[in-house]
């Protein structure tokens, strides 16, 4: 967004100079004239003197009468521009008021900004005791950016405005709600004498925000996680008690769409802890001490070892084994998955040239990586530096890589399957991308997720929904790999139903690659699969 407040106070600065010269100049032209009054006023009184030692002065007179013309322009001169300078002051001191006001506003919404939003909190925080508390609410809208990638900057606008009109309308008249950042917006109510006022007002809010927002001619699904912070339980300096809040709007998220969570001391802990991860994550990746371990990937048909999939392992010094669901997501927040998911790569690659010819590599790219368009170029270049074969690989994605950047994915995934790479869809039918989107693509795998595996024996649904999702891929003639089989009953019915791989438990734990020598000699393995 435009920042309005640093650019008007340059031109403020130049217009202000302009006018300190302009008035110094009109104050030069008036004691300048003042001083050529004087001095033709001597001149007149002389004047009769001077006409009387001699006729041949006598031009004395149209000097004179030249000078006072000069003169009377000059005070209409003078007062004309002394009434043009007061209005114009007017008119600067006006400008100076909006501007102030502008950079106070969002230029969007028209809501307050964040610097409009800290005065009003700072006052309302230094009337606060225990009678009178304030709370503050930070709001983060739930598929916002899917919006924008789906439907483009435009429409996301327009549902933002939507937003900020649907909350301005059931807000209380003290209340004040700003627009923060791009889909968060905070909410300060003051003195509030009971915790249901601010969670009477998010249930109103969640509801709101649960109907469709009609954009460009078609209907977005949004939602709001809430994070509120109460002053004086939470702290009554400005910046903490929002952090605070922050800190419950990030659980609120965590926790799933559309949810409110009021901030709790053990959520600083928790940020704390985080913080110290991402250090020593930005430090393990500096030392290439995240490895590889490998999982076996096992054709149904004779439970044979047929590849291996790569998962990330990250053993810490002072924190211990940091599970890949932990160390993950903050990855991705903080932009190191690149950096972590090509050196991964790398290693994975080295280690699978000494695997028999006819294994694959199966490895798993996250949506922010998918988002990049030199992702292929990457991996194939990574391809050539360690001389794996592109047609060894399988690189696996998620339904919402295709959801957050549908153009860039396909991108991608054209370049790598020209080379050679086969593509997996990983946990289907757990993302948000419609059929259609996934026919767009061409795929060769369909990977079942554990989440409707591990549910087999007790579940009629899970075992509904298998079938459907095995009779799918073989309508579409793409191979399927069931996630997480764990006992022989659930790798009955797979079999009985057509699956054609699994991985699990039931197979064999993910080891370190100085391991899987050892297991291909107790597990059978087919070195005749192409």
């Amino acid at each position: 967004m435009r920042n309005l407040t640093r650019p008007r106070s340059r031109v403020f600065r130049t217009d202000w100079f302009n006018w300190r010269s302009s008035a110094i100049i009109d104050s030069v032209a008036l004691i300048g004239g003042t001083a050529l009054t004087s001095v033709l006023a001597n001149a007149y009184e002389l004047g009769p003197q001077l006409f009387q030692l001699g006729r041949e002065h006598a031009e004395i007179d149209d000097i004179i009468f030249v000078g006072f013309v000069l003169i009377i322009g000059l005070m209409i001169y003078i007062l004309r521009r002394y009434r043009d300078l007061v209005c114009e002051v007017k008119e600067r001191t006006i400008a100076e008021r909006e501007a102030r006001e502008l950079a106070r506003h969002d230029s969007l919404t028209g809501l307050p900004n964040r610097r409009l939003f800290d005065e009003k909190l700072h006052a309302c925080l230094s009337a606060v005791s225990d009678t009178r508390q304030v709370a503050v609410l930070m709001l983060g809208l739930d598929g916002f950016k899917r919006v924008k990638d789906r439907h483009g900057h435009l429409a996301a606008d327009k549902a933002l405005g939507e937003f900020a009109n649907r909350v301005t309308g059931i807000l209380r008249e003290d209340g004040m709600l700003a627009r923060i950042g791009e889909d968060e917006f905070g909410i300060i109510m003051s003195d509030i004498r009971s915790l249901d006022v601010p969670a009477n007002l998010t249930s109103r809010i969640v509801a709101s925000a649960a109907e469709a927002f009609a954009i460009e001619k078609v209907s977005a699904e949004l939602g709001v996680g809430i994070g509120i912070a109460i002053a004086p339980s939470d702290g009554v300096n400005c910046d903490g008690l929002v952090r605070r809040a922050v800190r419950a709007l990030c659980r609120a998220r965590g926790d799933g769409r559309s949810c409110v969570r009021f901030f709790e001391p053990e959520m600083d802990t928790h940020v704390e802890r985080r913080i110290h991860i991402e250090r020593e994550l930005r430090s393990a990746i500096a030392a290439d001490i995240v490895e590889p371990h490998y999982q076996p990937l096992v054709s149904l048909k004779g439970e044979r070892i047929i590849g291996f999939e790569a998962l990330a392992r990250w053993n810490n010094r002072t924190l211990g084994c940091i599970p890949p669901d932990v160390f993950i997501p903050i990855a991705e927040e903080t932009g190191l998955i690149h950096a972590l998911g090509d050196q991964l790569f790398r290693r994975a690659c080295f280690d699978a040239n000494a695997w028999p010819g006819t294994f694959t590599l199966a490895f798993n790219v996250s949506p922010i990586q998918l988002r990049d368009p030199t992702l292929g170029v990457r991996i194939l270049a990574i391809l050539g530096q360690t001389g794996f074969s592109p047609r060894r690989l399988e690189i696996e994605i998620t339904e919402s890589a295709f959801v957050e950047n549908l153009e860039v994915a396909k991108t991608v995934i054209d370049e790598l399957r020209q080379a050679g790479v086969r593509i997996a869809l990983d946990d289907f039918g757990t993302g948000y991308a419609t059929l259609s989107q996934l026919l767009s693509f061409r795929l060769d795998k369909i990977k079942i997720d554990r989440s409707f595996v591990s549910h087999l024996d007790d579940s009629a649904d899970s075992r509904v929904i298998v079938r459907a999702i095995l009779g799918l891929a073989q309508g579409f003639g793409l191979t399927t790999t069931a996630e997480g089989v764990e006992d022989a009953a659930q790798l009955a019915f797979l079999m009985a139903n057509g699956c054609t791989e699994g991985q699990g438990y039931l197979f064999n734990k993910a080891i370190p690659a100085a391991d899987i020598p050892a297991l291909l000699s107790r597990m059978p393995y087919d070195s005749s699969v192409a």
